[in-house]
């Protein structure tokens, strides 16, 4: 089943294994918050490309050296690198998708003003990524191309206690991303953002937490709505 939503395919039958275990902090999955709009945040998530495991990095070449002519279509002028190696705050290094000079800043009022003024090489003009275009395009489950991190976003998989993983949702207070002159990056994103009168984050993110829990057979939003009940 797992190889018929996803190109990477190890890597989700990894992923998978660590939902069946999982934690959830109830708490965080519960902060309000307001579905992304593309045309108010112009995919500021996207701004610095997105940190890849080795399959994914191998797989999105393969893709473009394959379909390059599909993304020039769909509105993309890729470089002839689109996956590049990355570091970022002594935090993370590895491979990532390559970026492109922006004007997101100009078109976003509340832009965040610490986002560099870049965006993913894969990021449309509409804001919409192309990955997941020319997934639709094919009849492909739309995540099928996507990063895991760009899926899940802001949901974020980290260790808990007991060499568990604990699914979060970090907020202004718990953001790991920040930094002196780096105000972090998940909080700070549109759809990341605490929305007062919004919507709680499992409700909000049902999509996303229905594709993760369906990698272990489990129903996370009724998980965390049960407690909430609770």
């Amino acid at each position: 089943m797992h190889r018929a939503i996803a190109a990477y395919h190890n890597t989700i039958e990894w992923l998978g294994d660590l939902v069946a275990g999982m934690e959830l902090d109830l708490a965080a999955l519960q902060r309000p918050l307001k579905r992304c709009d593309l045309a108010r945040c112009g995919g500021n998530c996207c701004y610095d490309g997105a940190y890849l495991g080795d399959e994914e990095a191998e797989v999105i070449r393969e893709v473009v050296r394959t379909s390059r002519a599909d993304f020039e279509r769909i509105g993309l002028d890729l470089p002839d690198q689109t996956v590049v190696f990355g570091s970022w705050q002594d935090s993370i290094s590895g491979p990532k998708t390559a970026t492109r000079p922006s004007l997101t800043r100009e078109k976003i009022p509340d832009y965040p003003p610490h986002f560099a003024d870049t965006a993913c090489v894969f990021l449309l003009d509409d804001a919409r990524c192309g990955l997941q275009v020319l997934a639709q395009e094919r009849s492909l489950p739309p995540w099928y191309y996507k990063p895991v991190t760009c899926w899940l976003h802001p949901l974020t998989i980290e260790s808990a206690p007991g060499n568990r993983a604990l699914l979060t949702l970090h907020d202004e207070a718990s953001d790991p991303q920040r930094f002196d002159l780096y105000d972090g990056f998940v909080s700070r994103t549109h759809c990341g953002r605490t929305c007062e009168g919004g919507a709680p984050a499992f409700r909000v993110l049902a999509e996303e937490l229905e594709f993760l829990g369906g990698l272990a057979g489990r129903d996370l939003a009724a998980e965390v709505s049960g407690a909430e009940v609770l």
